[in-house]
């Protein structure tokens, strides 16, 4: 079976202001996994494909002080990213770019 593999540059917004990181993303058989990059932490999540582009995912983010669980629903369309972070605090809104795309198209 075929593993694809995915890095994105992206912005979260969050109740604390923008955050910008990176997302590894890997999907495989239906299924997905990768980490979610803020303030230099590494955070793991795991979940599936709904379909072609959309992904349905959990994980938490880590801070100094504690965990904040999520689940987010987002789509990824010819190198895009958007989607959402439910967490306890509200819906965060996150959006990038795939990194390979970006780094060969300055602006």
């Amino acid at each position: 079976m075929h593993v694809k593999k995915a890095c994105y540059t992206v912005v979260l917004q969050s109740q604390l202001g923008p955050r910008a990181g990176e997302l590894l993303l890997q999907e495989d058989a239906g299924t997905v996994s990768g980490e979610l990059c803020l303030l230099s932490r590494r955070n793991r999540f795991s979940g599936s494909v709904l379909q072609n582009g959309k992904y349905l995912i959990s994980g938490a983010l880590r801070s100094r002080v504690d965990k904040e669980p999520y689940d987010a629903i987002f789509t990824v369309r010819q190198g895009r990213l958007s989607g959402g972070l439910v967490t306890r605090h509200g819906c965060w809104d996150i959006t990038g770019v795939e990194a390979s795309a970006a780094s060969g198209a300055e602006r």
